[in-house]
Order: C-alpha cells, then sequence, then structure tokens
C-alpha cells in the first residue's frame, strides 16, 4: 500500500505534465481493452445466445409447419380413400372376388390422380376379410407381410407416423396405417399402409446460418428420435425428455434444455405429432465473440499507436515552450529584468508567459522610473516613499513561481503569479493623493501574507479581527506591509515553526485603533532605544542612509506626514516576547 502512494505522490507532484497525459491515455487504453474484452466475453455471449435462441425458436417453428404442410396432402389422400364408400362397400363384403378389387384399384387411381402426393414410395391396402390370395395392383395379403411394421398394426398404431425399414435394401421409410370400416362402421375390414421417403418430408429448410442445419432433428411424442443429423450430444436431451415428459401431450410446451456444450431448443407439436429439436452449440457463438474481440482489440492498439505517437508530437511542443518560459523566470530570478515577449499561443502557457513578461516589464519600470527617479527628487518624497517596493520580495516571489512550476504545481504557482501581479499593479496604479480604503489595504496585505506563507509554509499563522464598520474609512498604501515583514524576517528569524501574528482593527469616534502583534523574538534592548531615537525625528533628510527599504520608518514618515498630530505609534517590545505596534490613525 506503501508503495503504491508512493507512485501515486510522485505521478501527481514528480511527474512532467506531458507525460502525465501520456501515461494516463496508454492505462485508460489498456483498461478500455481489459473491460471490453471481460464485457464482451461474459455478458454480450449471453446477449448473443438470446438472440440466436430467438432466431432459432422462430426457424424450427417455421420447419414444422413446413412438415405439417406437406404431411396434410397425405392426410387428405388417406382421409379420402377411408371415406370412399365404393372402397368400404367392397371389403365388407364376405369374398369380394376379382373384379371388386380391380373395382377398388380404380377408385384409388382416381384419388391419386386428383391428388397425387410428393414423396410418395408405397400405397398398399390389406384386407382383413376374404380370400388371402386375392390381390391387385394396391391390394395385398397381409400374412404375405413380414416387415417391422406389422407390430404397430398389432398394437393398433393407427393414424400416427413412424419410421421402420423395409424391403431388400432395408430402405428407410416413414409410414402411417390407416383402417378402412364396414359400411356399417360396425368393425375393421381392411387396412391401409402409406409409405413416404423420409427425406422428402424432413427435407431442411436453410438454418439460422445460411446453412442446411446439420444440427437438427425430429422426435415423436413419446421423445423418440425419428430423423435428422445424429451426434453424440443429442442423446442427453433425448434421455431429459424421456425421464421429465414420458408423453408429450398435443399443446404442452416443452422447456429449451441446456446441455453441457450447446442448448436445445424443442418446437411446438404438430398435427402429426412430430417436433423439431435444434442444436445450438455455444462454440459457434463463442467463435464469434472472439473474433469480435480480436477485432475491437486490435482497433484499440491501433488507436494506442496513434495516440501515443501523438501524444509524443504535442509532448515536444509542450515541453519546449515550458523551457522558454522557465529559462525566462531563471533569467529575472538572476536578476536580469529585460526579457522579450515570446509568441507561444493563445493557451495556458502562452497566456502565462504573455503575463509574466508583462509583470517584469512592469516591474522593471517601477524600478527605474518610480523607485530610482522618484527617490532623487526632494519636492517628491511622499510619492517616492510610497512607490517603494524591495525587490528582495520581488525576486523572492519569482523564485516561488519558479520553483512551484518546476515541481508542476501549476495551480499555485498561477495564484502566487496573479496575487504579485495585484501586489505590482496595487503599487502602482496610484493615485496623486496616495489614499486608499481600508478594505483596499488589507486585500493587499492579504495578498502578501498568501504569498510569504506559500514561501515559509508552516512557519507562522496569520490570524485577524476586523471591525467591517472601518472597511470603508480611508488610510495611506502600504502601510501594514512592512509591519508583517518584520515580524517574519526579524521576529521569527531562526524559529522553524509557531510564529503567530495578529492583526486588529478597532473603531473608535474619531480615530481607527490598528494592532500589530507577533510572538517572535522581540527586540534587544539597544536595537529598540536605536529605532525609538529615530522615530522622535521630524525629518528624514538621511532617510536614504538607513537602507531601509519600506521598513518601519518608512511607514512613520508617511503617516506623519499625511495625518500630522492626529497620527500616533506606539511599539512594545522586550527581547524574547514579541513585538506589538499600535497605530491610531483620523477616522476619515
Amino acid at each position: 500500500m506503501k508503495a503504491i502512494t508512493k507512485l501515486w505522490k510522485y505521478y501527481l507532484y514528480d511527474t512532467k505534465l506531458v507525460h502525465k497525459f501520456l501515461s494516463l491515455l496508454v492505462v485508460l487504453l489498456l483498461i478500455e481493452i481489459i473491460v471490453s474484452n471481460f464485457y464482451i466475453r461474459n455478458n454480450a455471449a449471453k446477449l448473443l445466445t438470446k438472440e440466436v435462441r430467438t432466431t432459432s425458436k422462430q426457424f424450427v417453428e417455421q420447419y414444422v409447419d413446413n412438415i405439417e404442410y406437406k404431411l396434410m396432402k397425405f392426410r387428405t389422400l388417406l382421409n379420402s380413400m377411408n371415406s370412399n364408400d365404393k372402397i368400404k362397400e367392397v371389403f365388407s363384403l364376405p369374398n369380394p372376388d376379382m373384379a371388386d378389387y380391380e373395382a377398388v384399384d380404380a377408385e384409388v387411381r382416381q384419388i391419386l390422380n386428383n391428388q397425387f402426393p410428393y414423396g410418395l414410395y408405397d400405397l398398399a391396402l390389406y384386407p382383413l376379410t376374404g380370400s388371402s390370395e386375392s390381390r391387385s395392383i394396391f391390394i395385398r395379403p397381409l400374412d404375405k407381410e413380414n416387415g417391422t411394421w406389422k407390430e404397430q398394426f398389432e398394437n393398433r398404431y393407427f393414424d400416427h407416423y413412424f419410421m421402420h425399414t423395409e424391403g431388400s435394401y432395408n430402405t428407410e421409410l416413414l409410414s402411417i396405417l390407416k383402417p378402412i370400416y364396414s359400411t356399417d362402421g360396425s368393425r375393421i375390414t381392411c387396412m391401409i399402409k402409406l409409405s413416404l421417403f423420409p427425406e422428402k418430408v424432413f427435407k431442411a429448410m436453410k438454418g439460422v446460418d445460411g446453412n442446411y442445419s446439420h444440427q437438427l432433428f425430429i422426435i415423436d411424442n413419446r421423445g423418440n428420435y425419428i430423423y435428422g443429423q445424429t451426434f453424440s450430444e443429442m442423446d442427453e436431451y433425448l434421455h431429459f425428455v424421456r425421464d421429465k415428459y414420458d408423453i408429450i401431450y398435443n399443446g404442452y410446451p416443452v422447456e429449451d434444455y441446456p446441455g453441457k456444450e450447446g442448448i436445445y431448443l424443442t418446437s411446438s407439436n404438430s398435427a402429426s405429432g412430430f417436433r423439431a429439436v435444434y442444436y445450438f452449440a455455444y462454440a459457434s457463438s463463442l467463435e464469434s465473440i472472439d473474433n469480435l474481440n480480436r477485432t475491437l482489440t486490435t482497433g484499440i492498439l491501433i488507436l494506442l499507436f496513434i495516440t501515443i505517437t501523438a501524444g509524443f508530437i504535442l509532448s515536444i511542443s509542450v515541453n519546449k515552450r515550458f523551457v522558454i518560459v522557465l529559462d525566462k523566470i531563471k533569467e529575472v530570478s538572476r536578476g536580469n529584468l529585460k526579457i522579450e515577449p515570446s509568441r507561444l499561443g493563445n493557451d495556458e502557457i502562452g497566456i502565462f508567459d504573455t503575463s509574466f513578461t508583462q509583470m517584469v516589464g512592469q516591474v522593471s519600470q517601477l524600478i527605474e522610473k518610480n523607485y530610482v527617479m522618484e527617490m532623487k527628487k526632494k519636492d517628491a518624497e511622499f510619492m517616492a516613499l510610497q512607490a517603494q517596493i524591495n525587490p528582495h520580495f520581488l525576486f523572492n516571489s519569482l523564485e516561488i513561481i519558479n520553483s512551484l512550476i518546476e515541481v508542476e504545481k501549476y495551480d499555485t504557482a498561477c495564484e502566487v503569479n496573479a496575487r504579485l501581479s495585484a501586489l505590482l499593479r496595487y503599487s502602482i496604479n496610484h493615485n496623486s493623493s496616495g489614499i486608499v480604503t481600508l478594505a483596499e489595504e488589507i486585500n493587499y496585505m492579504n495578498n502578501y501574507v498568501y504569498i510569504q506563507r506559500i514561501r515559509f509554509g508552516s512557519k507562522f499563522t496569520f490570524q485577524t479581527d476586523i471591525d467591517e464598520s472601518c472597511l470603508d474609512c480611508h488610510i495611506i498604501k502600504l502601510v501594514f506591509q512592512p509591519f508583517i515583514e518584520n515580524s517574519i524576517k526579524h521576529g521569527f528569524n531562526g524559529i522553524p515553526s509557531g510564529g503567530s501574528i495578529f492583526f486588529c482593527v478597532k473603531a473608535g469616534e474619531k480615530d481607527l485603533l490598528i494592532t500589530i502583534a507577533d510572538n517572535g523574538k522581540g527586540m534587544e534592548t539597544s536595537e529598540f532605544e536605536k529605532l525609538s531615537a529615530k522615530l522622535e525625528k521630524d525629518d528624514f533628510d538621511d532617510f536614504q542612509d538607513q537602507n531601509e527599504s519600506i521598513g518601519i520608518l518608512n511607514i512613520h514618515y508617511r503617516l506623519k506626514l499625511k495625518f500630522g498630530a492626529a497620527y500616533h505609534l506606539t511599539i512594545t517590545t522586550k527581547e524574547g516576547d514579541g513585538m506589538r505596534t499600535e497605530l491610531i490613525i483620523p477616522r476619515i
């Protein structure tokens, strides 16, 4: 688990952005291959089998209907002979002669001429009365027959088709026995045997795969195999039908039977009592699924190759532009503010490069014009003091941005850049009076604190207690930041963590009380005495010699120039016990 966590952190924080993009795409595509193969193998096969079952079920029903249509002609033929008055009359005679039998032959020929059925093998009439020697074209003596079909006659198995062999070549036939009753209907006088070529009757239609099925067979109402292609797996189905149903009654449904290697689909019964059974092997479905999987996997691998190639080209472009931006940041961190704009496009990298270049240009102009030139003008001492900004803070901030980009914390880098830009913009865009609202000054302070907390991490905490009714009051710019900087730079120097800065604004009747306190090291007595002596001076002719850029003296003199006697500054400090600064300014 630790290894996975470590790898995840490395991916988030230490891997280049383009490499993250490429690795994520590769992982997603590989997952897609695995998931799609698993899903298709375990789910699509079921769906495909279900679809094939529906289609196959329709096929076997149509197949049985086709068989029934063929057998209906033979039933019509038998019914015509069974109900023929002349035939009944002849076989009702005690001793019909040859002329009577020839009359029967003539009737049979007439019936056959009217409805000669396709696939007829043999038609014979066996009288049960009269001389056993008498015979004609269709009339034959029963006692001379010794075929297996006689068992069906002895069992009075009439009006049902059955399979048997006949003749010297053991021809396989589909036969049916039909009795002829006497004219008064009291007894059976003759039996008709009609035999058919089974291949003519059971000729298979084209199956669901477009070919003549080799896994289609016929069973009777007792679950016996009648006709069709035989294969080893069919025995399990025949045992299932016999054990469960014994006799399959007319209209009784037979459930689909899932075997070891496939499924058996049984049709509804026909009037002839036959049912068709279609065996669908799972292997044929899985073969189609495997082909689909191979095609899908090949397609995804091709897509993966295209993606990696495109991502590699993209990574080269992105990395090249990142190097240009990082080189600019390194130049600025070394103190070179003369950087040229680059055309890096309009995406996030291009926007960041443009903003950074503009920011550095503004900083350069600020240092050259507002800092150096204004400080040389004695008649513009107030504006010069206000326009000062610590170059070290700027360079440190840029270095922070550079470090964040190097570790690919782009969101934080953009936030630091935005807040630094706001600081610079706030410093540069001042009005002639240098007066801002307390809300604007506090916002500036918060931006400064945010950057410093990014830089120093958990070294200090910052708490505020601000009376919101004071936010519209006015104050000069850049007042609070030097005190915060002093606490961080001097008060917490050498302290790894645990520092705390407290900022408070309270409203009086005519003035504001602003308190800035820390729990740092405080000031040594000698250093505090020197600071107090400087604060008591009325002028600042030698301010440049102090080398205190935007320090406590700067704030003190600016407030003194602006508010005069209405302004008061009180500093309380003790070595090892922090520092507390209280500012009282008029409420305007």
